[in-house]
């Protein structure tokens, strides 16, 4: 990140700034951290000079891309506008409200939609349940994907490779007790995932909360993203399981490119 050089430009293809790519990266930076960052933090963490870091984070606080509490700083409330313009352009959100608003059988229960970006999933769409979950999902929001049930269900139509691709950065800290601990163990997950075409987070996100969730298949067999039905612990009786793994993977399919 320290050079100023992009080498994916030096066929003479194709020409880059240095300074948004710097920008855009502290904006992921600061999109995944639990809490505000300082200047010499996000400098070290990316590599970048101080200097750049400062400059930038001040020209991005001043365009409201930013925040700043004088010393650190966290994501101003101007990418609300523009996640909020994509999703509206999104076919599989008005897809996902489309079918939500026609489906009776899953009226009650929270619904969520998201995409698998690396090891994370992305919630691109929710409708949450009046009924107490303990947990209020939200778009926008990230999680460990290993751990959700969209997750899980999109990983597992991955190829083997692909899915190992995806997951070679460090495990992620588990969440809850029941949360999958290792490679080993998840991979033994995604091969009866895929067999059953979806999957259950079972208290891996939150204890008490029970997730089923299945993938949005393209065209071209790829899942490009996964919905999910969320339900108390306690309601995800043997009989239920069953019901609505078979309801959630025909959400799936309706909302699914025509």
């Amino acid at each position: 990140m320290s050079s100023d050089s992009d080498p994916s430009s030096q066929d003479g293809t194709k020409r880059r700034v240095p300074a948004v790519i710097r920008a855009v990266a502290i904006l992921d930076l600061l999109a995944q951290a639990p809490e505000p960052k300082g200047v010499s933090q996000i400098a070290r963490e990316l590599e970048l000079p101080k200097s750049s870091v400062h400059g930038i984070c001040e020209t991005l606080r001043d365009l409201a891309l930013l925040r700043s509490d004088g010393t650190r700083y966290d994501l101003g409330p101007r990418p609300l506008k523009w996640s909020s313009a994509f999703l509206q352009r999104s076919d599989l959100v008005t897809e996902f409200h489309r079918v939500l608003s026609n489906d009776s059988r899953i009226s009650d229960y929270t619904v969520t939609l998201s995409s698998l970006q690396g090891s994370e999933v992305v919630y691109l769409a929710c409708r949450n349940s009046t009924k107490p979950l303990g947990f209020m999902f939200q778009a926008g929001m990230h999680l460990p994907a290993v751990y959700t049930a969209t997750g899980k269900a999109m990983l597992a139509q991955l190829d083997p490779k692909e899915r190992k691709a995806a997951l070679t950065g460090r495990w992620p800290a588990p969440l809850t007790a029941r949360s999958v601990r290792d490679r080993n163990a998840f991979e033994k997950e995604a091969q009866r995932w895929r067999q059953q075409n979806y999957a259950v987070d079972d208290g891996q996100i939150r204890e008490g909360m029970f997730c089923l969730g299945a993938s949005i298949i393209d065209h071209a067999g790829r899942p490009v993203a996964g919905i999910a039905i969320s339900m108390t612990a306690a309601e995800a009786r043997p009989e239920i399981i069953k019901r609505f793994g078979k309801i959630v993977q025909q959400v799936a399919a309706a909302i699914a490119p025509g």
